[in-house]
């Protein structure tokens, strides 16, 4: 667990403050779930993650668990964020942009963070929670909480069509039990989701 003294690794320090940029203010929410979005859409399309963050299965979802207690113990001195308190936001602290990060990210890598940003940027705490959740679920139930790696396989990246999340949350409701609502079977299942939902 890093100390009070410990500053963020310089990319995941970056990437937090393009997402600052991008969406003013950031909940610990915001701040501990979309960069492992970021690291999910960057490995797909760069070949390799950003933010050097460690993305765990915790109870609520995924969580970049070095962003987690930073946060939690307010942030170190000379780096370019403010962490203040607020009881009028769920979670209580709010992170804000103060200063520029010590590294520069490329171009490519900007334009994945402001991509991800205003795709889910707006996504409140437990849409977040689901739908980091739902990028996952090849991990069984009891993963959740026991702060196991989370994916960013293409796999997970594929659960990112629009298509996905809403799929997911009817899941729970569907009877595959009723043949009435069985259709002919499917040869290559990889081919009919991608078709399905849009892939």
């Amino acid at each position: 667990m890093p100390s009070a003294a410990e500053r963020l690794e310089p990319k995941l320090e970056a990437v937090l403050c393009r997402l600052c940029e991008r969406l003013g203010e950031l909940s610990v929410t915001q701040a501990v779930k979309i960069p492992y979005l970021v690291d999910l859409v960057a490995n797909h399309i760069l070949g390799e993650p950003i933010t050097e963050g460690t993305h765990q299965t915790w109870k609520m979802g995924v969580v970049t668990r070095e962003v987690w207690f930073y946060a939690q113990q307010g942030g170190h001195i000379h780096d370019p964020f403010i962490i203040k308190g607020s009881n009028q936001h769920p979670g209580g602290k709010r992170i804000y942009l103060g200063g520029e990060p010590d590294v520069e990210l490329t171009p490519e890598q900007l334009e994945i963070i402001d991509v991800v940003a205003d795709i889910w940027g707006g996504y409140d705490a437990k849409r977040l929670g689901r739908f980091t959740k739902a990028l996952n679920t090849h991990l069984d139930s009891d993963i959740w909480g026991a702060n196991q790696p989370a994916s960013i396989d293409e796999d997970a990246f594929a659960r990112l069509a629009a298509g996905w999340e809403a799929f997911n949350r009817r899941l729970p409701s569907l009877d595959f039990a009723d043949r009435r609502h069985w259709g002919e079977p499917i040869e290559d299942p990889a081919e009919y989701l991608e078709r399905e939902l849009g892939a």
